[in-house]
């Protein structure tokens, strides 16, 4: 499986079920991040050593999420940031920017943090959509509005499923 197609599949994850799995989003999150410093892996490493670290970093960042829903938030929210960041100052670059990277990490932990829940559906839904936006095969005006219509489908769904279960907890 190539690296665009697992993009995509973890755009269509994270866009429907970022909140709901949000140790998955977490780690997904991590391991993207891991991608833009596999660079710094000694060369003399074993060809699978990629692959443990970035399963060690996912695994990592899951777990995080996974001890307390408040921590996953902020741990989401500074992975997420991050990548934010990195990705804007240096789209699709094997390295990362450090200083953004930083600033971004903050600004998301902060960010999802205090928003919670509808924190996670916003953001998850973005990543998500940004994600998927790399797979489309489309072009112009046509790409931006089917971008436009999956970012509204995966928010609608996410909190959809949000109002089920706050309406089945009563």
């Amino acid at each position: 499986m190539n690296l665009v197609a697992l993009r995509g599949a973890t755009g269509v994850v994270i866009l429907f079920l970022g909140r709901e799995l949000s140790f998955l989003f977490a780690g997904a999150m991590a391991a993207l991040i891991g991608t833009r410093i596999l660079y710094l892996l000694p060369a003399s490493w074993p060809s699978w050593s990629e692959s443990a670290f970035l399963a060690a970093l996912a695994t990592i960042a899951a777990v995080l999420a996974l001890l307390d829903k408040k921590i996953s938030y902020y741990v989401t929210g500074f992975l997420v940031g991050g990548f934010i960041l990195s990705e804007f100052f240096a789209p699709g670059s094997s390295t990362i920017p450090v200083l953004p990277f930083l600033v971004g990490s903050v600004l998301g932990a902060i960010s999802i943090g205090l928003l919670g829940e509808w924190g996670m559906i916003l953001i998850s839904c973005l990543v998500g959509t940004y994600l998927i936006y790399g797979v489309l095969p489309l072009f112009g005006i046509t790409r931006t509005l089917a971008t436009a219509g999956v970012f509204i489908v995966g928010a609608v769904a996410q909190v959809i499923i949000f109002q089920m279960q706050k309406h089945s907890d009563r």
